[in-house]
């Protein structure tokens, strides 16, 4: 595990079409009061600031404040940034502001990226949404304050992830320096094998465990997406405890439990599609098979093996993401991919823009935004740390002091912000996505989808609720 160090990239273009692991039972701000939800256009008061900091408030008036100019910078141009471009481009012209769209420097050159911001703030711009190297993050932050400019990361953390440290038995993969948007990757582990073994009970009550095969294809070499791995075993067996007990090594999983690292080959339909069929293929008296795909391509590859053997019955595939789900159910293809947990671009994208804005405005600070979202253990503190090393994960120990708690040597409050997610089935998802579209667009305007149009802004939520383990911290003893 020690190749986390040196190999850690962010993986955004992947880990932007995911949604996540938060309640879908929200909104309402840490008031008690419903957020206000974008579709439900009402005529423009009089009031100082949007409703609440950080969400589109569709009551405000916007043209009250300066026309704010922002760009967007990226390390490359690809199909996912040209998602999220659209999703700002939407919200800005509700927002008055001035968004010039998507810049990315020649060849990736991470020099250019930097350089960039300072040839952003000399031309004006009061504000960028920023997706670069993740480990350009530290720099990007110095460079920020230094020409005076808000920011504010978007698929990724912004951390310093050449630092990791370990709080007890809890690795921090480097302390946060921006506040994000974003998903709790060990929680998708968890809800997808809810819902693989919701669909066992339902399909296949009498199978017994002994027969049950379950394989999770992630990626290793990734922290976000190998989280989903483990938040999928820990939850496999919370539910059948009677099959052992957890443990995080990747080499140590429980009977009939398989682990398809796609690192041994590339994040690609084909190697998912290769390593479910050699696991399926040597089945050990596995009658029915439940997949967990890191994202899209990992289920779409699943589902294709259990086609070619024959095995579509009796297998689910679940993934985090689902955009190519819609895709495949529209075109009339149904397989052993049945369900996505998804959350769209233009939810994705409207904390992340209008926390922007308001710092840009001075509603906020960077360290004012959502403040219900603020780890207590995971916010941007400086701690002191141990010489002690983690054996696993070659890094230091967070010191405890005299009460069992962190000593900090510089305390920050960034928040990392969860976004709902929806279960995407074939006989509801059509309904779910027109809803996005209300709530990003309004009544009656043509959006993304071109299903149905639905008028209840509140078949769904657009906000989630903050867990419990925001509000505790982990045992610093290991």
């Amino acid at each position: 595990m020690k190749k986390f160090l040196a190999l850690f990239l962010a993986i955004l273009m992947i880990l932007s079409v995911v949604a996540c692991g938060g309640s879908n039972t929200g909104g309402k701000d840490n008031d008690g009061k419903q957020s206000p939800q974008p579709g439900g256009e009402t005529p423009k008061g009089n009031a100082e600031w949007p409703a609440v900091p950080g969400f589109f408030d569709p009551t405000y008036d916007y043209t009250q404040q300066k026309k704010f100019k922002v760009g967007y910078l990226v390390t490359a141009t690809n199909f996912l940034y040209d998602e999220f471009d659209k999703a700002f481009d939407d919200w800005a012209k509700r927002m008055n502001i001035n968004y010039t769209g998507m810049w990315a420097p020649a060849a990736g050159s991470a020099e250019e990226y930097l350089s960039g911001i300072q040839t952003f703030a000399d031309q004006g711009y009061d504000g960028l949404l920023m997706d670069g190297d993740s480990n350009l993050y530290p720099r990007v932050a110095e460079i920020c304050q230094e020409v005076d400019i808000d920011w504010i990361p978007c698929m990724g953390q912004a951390r310093e992830y050449g630092t990791m440290y370990m709080l007890g038995n809890t690795l921090i993969p480097g302390r946060l320096l921006a506040p994000h948007v974003g998903f709790d990757d060990n929680n998708f582990g968890v809800q997808m094998i809810d819902k693989l073994d919701e669909w066992r009970e339902e399909n296949y009550p009498d199978v017994p465990l002994d027969k049950v095969g379950v394989i999770v294809i992630s990626f290793s070499l990734s922290f976000q997406l190998n989280e989903r791995y483990l938040g999928a075993k820990r939850r496999w067996l919370e539910l059948h405890p009677e099959l052992g007990t957890y443990n995080p090594d990747p080499t140590v999983n429980p009977a009939n439990f398989y682990y398809a690292d796609a690192s041994s080959g590339s994040m690609d339909q084909t190697t998912a599609q290769n390593l479910a069929t050699q696991i399926m293929s040597n089945p050990k008296g596995v009658e029915v098979w439940l997949v967990a795909g890191a994202f899209d391509d990992f289920a779409m590859g699943a589902a294709n093996a259990a086609e070619n053997l024959g095995l579509t019955d009796k297998t689910c595939a679940v993934t985090i993401g689902g955009s190519n789900l819609a895709l495949q159910w529209d075109s009339g293809i149904q397989n052993a991919w049945r369900y996505a947990l998804f959350t769209a671009q233009s939810i994705y994208a409207e904390p992340i823009i209008a926390g922007l804005w308001s710092m840009m405005a001075g509603q906020a600070a960077a360290e004012e935004l959502w403040p219900e979202w603020v780890m207590v253990y995971d916010k941007g503190d400086l701690f002191q740390l141990t010489e002690e090393i983690d054996p696993i994960w070659s890094v230091p120990y967070v010191e405890a002091d005299a009460d069992g708690k962190p000593v900090v040597l510089e305390e920050h409050s960034y928040a990392q912000l969860r976004l709902p997610t929806q279960w995407l089935t074939y006989e509801t998802y059509q309904h779910y996505l027109e809803w996005t579209d209300l709530y990003a667009y309004g009544d009656g305007v043509e959006g993304h989808y071109k299903y149905t149009p639905v008028t209840d802004l509140n078949a769904y939520s657009a906000r989630a609720t903050t867990p419990e383990f925001y509000y505790q911290y982990p045992s610093l003893e290991h």
